[in-house]
């Protein structure tokens, strides 16, 4: 090759190409034939790609990154050695920043930079498992790769460093790390997630021209506006809250008996049902616990009941069984069922109320009573509020569980496989 610092004339094809980053440009592809050229060796180091691959965005374009502006300078295709999948880099220079890069997967897009740091420096223990600002990274793969195509200007051979170097990269999404090494040196780089929508954005270009993002990018982060310690800190206070109001309403429920009485089935009418004695509830509106009590043995119970205001006429109605069966069995006690069945009805206003009662008997036992409490505890209520507190934090820590899971199914260091 002939030429200057500034523009180069390509063997291949005669091209005069200009060298927009000037000396610090170690190799280039000529824009007339696509052949891939190293400085200072231009006449004995000329590689051509054989498929041409046309970059999103184009080279010499200009998007802002954190306030930076960074122009593309080269565009390359990688293609990793044993699984062969493939991703696409772009190589972006600020005169005063220096280069960064772009690396785009499947849609999934990570702004990275080098750093002068060593990770592995800072106290750590394992190969696999780094501590970095404090973030705690994962070995995610390890791998030889190799160029595809490649297009543009680079401030390095990036064919041979590609192909002689040996990657590593730690994730702690939405970061990552990466170390590429071989015989004569060390790179290692730190990368953030970024959307498609903030790529488009900083290159204003429209979205639609990017490639289509695929599935859940190996850095990306979990969408909320919470992390899993600020959720499990305001469950913990919910907790406390619904435990204190449980303990509120225990202490001012009142629990006053207002019905008691037995029933016989001799006192069965020709319609067969049985009514109660009138009673009275003072007060507004509350809750009532009806206790059906029958002395069973080996027996069972069941009516259907109905609480009727005798001044408005509104009926409650509902319906309880009560079974009690025991034995000995090779020796031990065993027991099922009770004696007792339990209804709560809420929103009772009060009045004065009877009880029609529709029984069926066994042939055994022939009696029953019922014991009405006025404004019980409602622990039901508690256990309900606690089920719904609980729903979310346990939907989400499953979903974040399985978006982990699959986050890993394509690292060959999945903490979610046991060998």
């Amino acid at each position: 090759m002939s030429g200057n610092n500034y523009t180069v004339t390509c063997n291949h094809c005669n091209t005069v190409n200009t060298v927009r980053g000037k000396a610090m440009t170690l190799a280039m592809t000529c824009s007339g034939c696509g052949y891939y050229m190293r400085l200072g060796d231009w006449n004995n180091a000329a590689s051509v790609f054989k498929k041409k691959v046309e970059p999103a965005i184009p080279i010499g374009a200009k998007g802002r990154f954190d306030g930076i502006v960074y122009e593309v300078m080269g565009f390359v295709v990688k293609r990793e050695t044993k699984y062969h999948y493939s991703w696409r880099e772009y190589l972006l220079f600020n005169p005063y920043k220096g280069y960064a890069f772009l690396a785009e997967y499947e849609g999934n897009w990570n702004f990275v930079w080098p750093i002068e740091e060593n990770p592995r420096t800072v106290g750590n223990k394992s190969d696999h498992d780094l501590m970095f600002e404090q973030e705690h990274y994962r070995i995610y793969q390890k791998y030889h790769a190799e160029v595809q195509y490649a297009v543009g200007e680079f401030f390095f051979d990036v064919v041979d460093l590609t192909e002689t170097t040996y990657n590593h990269e730690y994730i702690a999404p939405p970061f990552f790390l990466t170390v590429e090494k071989s015989d004569d040196s060390v790179l290692w780089c730190k990368g953030e997630y970024c959307s498609p929508k903030e790529i488009a954005a900083a290159f204003n270009i429209p979205k639609s021209k990017l490639p289509a993002k695929e599935g859940r990018g190996y850095t990306q982060p979990i969408s909320t506006s919470f992390n899993s310690q600020s959720l499990i800190s305001l469950t913990v206070i919910l907790f406390f809250v619904a435990v204190l109001a449980q303990f509120y309403f225990s202490f001012v429920a009142t629990e006053d008996v207002v019905f008691n009485e037995d029933f016989d089935q001799k006192a069965l009418s020709d319609q067969k049902f049985l009514v109660s004695h009138p009673f009275d509830i003072s007060g507004s509106t509350g809750n009532l616990e009806f206790d059906i009590y029958a002395p069973l043995t080996n027996d069972w119970f069941y009516a259907d009941f109905s609480l009727i205001n005798e001044q408005t006429g509104v009926e409650y109605n509902f319906s309880k069984d009560v079974e009690y069966y025991s034995g000995v069995e090779d020796g031990y006690s065993w027991s099922e069922g009770s004696t007792h069945g339990k209804a709560l009805i809420s929103q009772i206003p009060g009045g004065r109320y009877h009880i029609n009662v529709y029984p069926e008997f066994s042939t055994t036992y022939q009696t029953f009573s019922i014991k009405v409490t006025r404004n019980v505890s409602m622990l039901v209520n508690f256990w309900v509020t606690l089920l719904l507190l609980m729903a979310f934090p346990i939907f989400y820590l499953i979903r974040r569980q399985m978006i982990e899971v699959k986050r890993w199914s394509e690292s060959d260091y999945s903490p979610y496989v046991t060998e």
